[in-house]
């Protein structure tokens, strides 16, 4: 449709990055979440402490992959299986991923902000931490549970 100058309106377009300036597209639907930014402008701008190419504490940091080899070099040719010999270094990857871990009678508890997971043992603490990383929100909806209950005798 004309405008009053002659020329045409413009289609409607993606937000745009209060910090950056660019178009905000795939977290769109987050845009006012983030304070009008992207994810990663966000949470460099009010979470991430230091050098940005150092991973922080926080979840999802953008840096996290920038020292660390792509998952399948890091877990190429690895077996392991949940035992024993896996409890200690299951509580170290958590401490040194910024959790505290305690012990609260039979339960193993990591706390990191205002997070807290607990769990039987620390290999599945860990499983838990991991699972609230990659899934939000980390529930499964009835769909996904049928279908896994068809697939694993659970």
């Amino acid at each position: 449709m004309p405008q009053e100058d002659g020329s045409a309106r413009a289609a409607p377009t993606s937000p745009r990055c209060r910090r950056c300036g660019e178009a905000v597209e795939a977290n769109a639907a987050d845009y006012d979440v983030f304070e009008q930014m992207h994810y990663v402008c966000f949470h460099y701008e009010f979470e991430h402490q230091g050098d940005p190419d150092v991973e922080c504490d926080t979840g999802g940091c953008p840096a996290a992959g920038i020292h660390h080899a792509a998952r399948f070099v890091r877990t190429d040719g690895v077996n392991l299986t949940h035992a024993a010999n896996a409890l200690v270094p299951a509580i170290l990857a958590l401490e040194s991923s910024g959790y505290t871990v305690t012990q609260d009678g039979t339960l193993f508890v990591a706390t990191a902000g205002n997070a807290r997971f607990s769990a039987e043992d620390p290999v599945s603490l860990l499983g838990l931490v991991r699972l609230a990383e990659l899934r939000r929100p980390w529930r499964a909806t009835d769909a996904e549970i049928d279908a896994t209950l068809d697939r694993f005798d659970l």
